[in-house]
């Protein structure tokens, strides 16, 4: 019994042996799935982009020294590289489905600009070598739009509404000199882009083809601030106040634990059409452009969040105060395709704006986004309305003196964040010496 229980081991390790050597041997025949290198090609494109058309690189306008995130779809994993001067961002990766995520900002002449774009899904599964990706046509390129980076931010944005049912005549916004030398607002147009509200149950307006894509932005109001050209300068540091209605909105609300803001001290108020809510003691801003689609005698910015920009012509246009008058053929209005109403939009090429920002009630919006992705690549969010929520920038610096330096990447999804209660001139901001308030 012994001898056959011996046996039986003996024959029985044998093969688990040779079963094991049988297992190894195969293994050396499994190609070993290793990581591979792979070459991108960032481009910029200044040219006008027609719609269905070609879009056309620009060779003379630099690429390199931007970070270029290649983020593996299906483990998460982010490999991080930066484009060599000719724009080329190589990566070593394991191979797989991918976005690409460019980020950056370039000095060409006198001006800065940011860089921002996304490929969203790409297969990268074999080699691809810095000439490849280089060759006229080849699919491993991004083309992006540069977008001048201005000193002049909006700030801090409350459209929310208050804590109170249904208020919203407390909205109130900053415009703040994010640089280090003198601005002036002489002339500085503030905009509110069209459609007022965005939704999932609302298509966004379709444009003519001849505006191509992402060329213009279209608005249903907008302001112009006054001046001759050097009456109102902003200080590095300083910012000015714009408010629906300028008041002690406090007065207005029953219950004392409403949260609101008392703005009467607002540089302008941007407010037309009933006398007998506007306040004497502070001036009107002026508005140049107004769709007039039945809003009644108010501004009001959407509570679930309205696109807003400030912008000046950069090439030497004068924009008037009839410069958006409405007759038929004014190539500086637009209307959208199959409106048979013919309701006019302030049409603005994106290359004016100086700061634009989107807001949304929820961030899984962005498919509707009101502003270009160069100009704004994500979106701030206030989140559910009439909770007195503000979206304000991140402080990322201080100056000498105390007062804030900002954040902006073009990206209001980074760059702001979402706080309880709005604030005249947060976190130290100055008023100019010609303010009159001493509200510093």
């Amino acid at each position: 019994m012994k001898k056959t229980f011996k046996l039986i081991f003996t024959l029985t390790l044998i093969a688990l042996i040779s079963s094991c050597v049988k297992i190894m041997e195969n293994a050396q025949d499994v190609p070993v799935i290793g990581k591979i290198e792979v070459a991108y090609k960032v481009n910029a494109t200044t040219a006008f982009q027609e719609k269905g058309g070609t879009v056309v690189p620009d060779p003379n306008f630099p690429t390199g020294g931007l970070t270029v995130n290649f983020l593996n779809l299906g483990t998460n994993a982010i490999t991080t590289v930066t484009t060599d001067n000719d724009g080329i961002a190589s990566a070593h990766i394991a191979p797989g489905d991918y976005s690409i995520i460019v980020t950056g900002s370039i000095k060409n002449g006198d001006d800065t600009y940011m860089m921002n774009a996304t490929v969203p899904s790409v297969s990268l599964i074999s080699p691809v070598s810095k000439e490849e990706a280089a060759a006229d046509g080849s699919d491993k390129q991004v083309i992006i739009r540069p977008a001048k980076l201005g000193t002049l931010v909006i700030s801090e944005m409350y459209y929310n509404g208050s804590t109170q049912p249904y208020y919203f005549r407390d909205q109130t916004y900053h415009i703040y000199n994010n640089g280090d030398k003198t601005e002036y607002l002489d002339g500085l147009c503030f905009a509110q882009m069209y459609p007022n509200i965005v939704s999932v149950d609302t298509p966004l307006p379709t444009w003519p083809d001849e505006d191509g894509i992402n060329n213009y932005v279209y608005a249903r109001l907008v302001w112009k601030f006054p001046g001759n050209g050097t009456d109102y300068p902003l200080e590095p540091g300083e910012a000015v106040v714009l408010a629906q209605e300028a008041r002690n909105h406090f007065t207005n609300l029953s219950d004392s634990n409403d949260i609101t803001i008392d703005n009467s001290s607002a540089n302008w108020e941007c407010w037309f059409g009933n006398a007998s809510r506007d306040n004497p003691d502070v001036p009107n801003l002026p508005h140049i452009f107004y769709c007039d689609m039945n809003y009644g005698f108010q501004w009001l910015a959407s509570v679930y969040g309205p696109a807003l920009c400030i912008f000046r012509p950069d090439d030497g246009t004068v924009i008037t105060d009839n410069f958006y008058e409405k007759p038929a053929k004014n190539p500086n209005c637009q209307v959208q395709e199959g409106d048979v109403d013919m309701v006019y939009f302030a049409r603005i090429p994106a290359n004016w704006i100086i700061d634009g920002i989107e807001c949304m009630e929820d961030l899984s919006l962005l498919g509707l986004k009101r502003i270009p992705g160069f100009v704004d690549a994500g979106a701030a969010t206030a989140g559910t309305i009439y909770q007195a929520k503000v979206v304000s920038r991140k402080v990322v610096d201080r100056r000498a003196d105390g007062t804030p330096i900002y954040a902006d990447t073009n990206n209001s999804t980074n760059d702001f964040e979402t706080l309880s209660g709005p604030v005249i001139r947060r976190y130290g901001q100055k008023a100019p010496a010609w303010d009159g308030t001493n509200n510093n």
